[in-house]
């Protein structure tokens, strides 16, 4: 049974593993999507105001203030992009980890003692029945 035992534990790890990672991936792709949404909003509103501002209070021409809004929202792109990007393991996902991979060696563990002594006992209880058989009907004879 002890066999069962162990093997339940390292699947119940190997599950808790997979929810913490799936938790940890759709917070990424929920940041993910506000930063494509908040790029979106950004380009849309933000695109005549920096167009004035860059062409009215700075003094650039007509080519030269698209270009700086431009410049701007690939320099916003590419900030929300990497904050979307980053991904940090948590601690009760590295715990998760450790958990599934101790249940994992005590499993193979399990399996090895069990299959050495299947090993040993197979023979050695033939071997041992043989020579209990042998006394008992060497017994019964006289």
């Amino acid at each position: 049974m002890r066999i069962f035992e162990v093997g339940k534990t390292a699947a119940h790890a190997e599950v808790e593993l997979l929810q913490r990672k799936a938790m940890r991936l759709g917070r990424q792709i929920a940041l993910l999507v506000v930063a494509a949404l908040m790029g979106f909003f950004s380009l849309i509103t933000g695109h005549a105001l920096l167009w004035a501002i860059f062409r009215y209070e700075f003094g650039f021409g007509p080519v030269l203030a698209p270009g700086a809004v431009f410049g701007t929202d690939i320099f916003l792109a590419l900030v929300f992009l990497f904050f979307g990007r980053r991904s940090f393991i948590l601690p009760s996902e590295i715990e998760a980890h450790l958990r599934r991979d101790r249940a994992i060696n005590e499993l193979k563990q399990t399996l090895t003692i069990f299959s050495v002594a299947s090993a040993v006992t197979g023979p050695l209880s033939r071997f041992a029945g043989r020579k209990v058989w042998g006394v008992m009907s060497r017994r019964n004879r006289s």
